[in-house]
């Protein structure tokens, strides 16, 4: 465990892409310094998969889960 300060400019950086990739602050600082200090490029494949079920679990019915999947999708690219 690692418990660090980080001046507010700093912290609201991170709060704001923690919201913007749907993910806690500390994953989000995790994941900068895995690519900051070694590591994959990849995300990790189990984790990613666990944290998009918990966000879609949470919808009422299978049309909010999908509707909410539309909603958040990276289409970025994809033709």
């Amino acid at each position: 465990m690692l418990t660090i300060r980080v001046p507010a400019l700093l912290e609201r950086h991170l709060a704001r892409e923690a919201r913007r990739r749907r993910q806690t602050r500390s994953e989000v600082a995790r994941a900068i310094l895995q690519e900051r200090f070694g590591g994959s490029d990849q995300p990790d494949a189990a984790e990613e998969a666990r944290r998009q079920s918990v966000l879609v679990s949470r919808r009422r019915s299978d049309r909010e889960a999908l509707a909410f999947a539309l909603s958040a999708a990276d289409l970025r690219g994809w033709r």
